[in-house]
């Protein structure tokens, strides 16, 4: 089992750029997850303002970080009938100093039942627009069904689909257990609960559930355990996440 990215959840405006960079810079497995929605990141947000500065130091300093983007209400919903809307065109658009994409990844933070229920055509069409780009999809029991008609789509089209399984819809609870993979042959995600006191249990617990004929490469994400006053991304507690995976990781070797 290979552990490909290691996700740190909700950084911001709140969060110093060159204190970050510094933390991505001795973690290569380390990506950074950008939550977005229509009041957050609106054009002159103090977000997208922060986005931009960061895209334009990465530029000057010609580094290269994992960087994903993650949809969330009424966005998501909008992207779900195949409209994108112009921030996140703006934020689609980025790239870094090689030219390539800088969000590598765009989460889609679907609840049905919650959401207006995505037309899988009209969202695959838009998807197929961008097939430079993973997508993630935010799988529970109440989207079970329609996360498996994206995933037959995805591979009749060829467009690149991971999953991030969080029984908890983003609050951060932690689950029962942390599932097998549901799809073979993707890559898939953990969140809920995660945090530098307990990410090497976790990590124990998918070991053990985890069948050695499904794909090889997980990615876990954490948010709320990462913070600190004022309930803002703490990079210290970021630092600690990274090194614990680290140390679990070169003890399986």
């Amino acid at each position: 089992m290979i552990i490909r990215y290691v996700t740190c959840s909700g950084v911001n405006e709140h969060t110093n750029i060159k204190s970050l960079l510094r933390l991505l810079n001795k973690y290569l497995k380390a990506e950074i997850g950008v939550q977005v929605n229509e009041i957050k990141c609106s054009y002159n947000s103090d977000r997208m303002n922060w986005i931009k500065t960061l895209v334009n130091e990465l530029q000057v300093q010609k580094m290269v970080i994992n960087a994903a983007l993650h949809v969330n209400p009424s966005w998501v919903e909008e992207v779900g009938q195949g409209i994108l809307p112009p921030e996140l065109q703006t934020l689609m658009s980025m790239r870094n100093f090689r030219g390539d994409p800088f969000f590598q990844r765009i989460q889609l933070n679907f609840k049905i039942g919650r959401d207006r229920t995505p037309d899988e055509h009209k969202l695959l069409n838009l998807m197929q627009l961008y097939k430079s780009r993973r997508f993630i999809f935010s799988c529970n029991e109440s989207n079970a069904e329609f996360i498996g008609k994206m995933r037959e789509l995805c591979l009749e089209t060829g467009v690149k689909f991971d999953l991030l399984y969080d029984d908890s819809h983003g609050e951060g609870i932690i689950p029962k257990e942390r599932r097998a993979p549901v799809f073979n042959g993707v890559r898939q995600g953990y969140a809920g609960g995660i945090g530098p006191e307990n990410v090497t249990e976790v990590l124990d617990e998918i070991v053990r559930n985890f069948p050695g004929h499904y794909a090889t490469e997980i990615t876990i994400d954490a948010e709320g355990r990462l913070k600190g006053d004022k309930h803002r991304i703490d990079l210290n507690r970021c630092a600690s996440y990274l090194e614990a995976v680290k140390l679990w990781y070169l003890n399986q070797s």
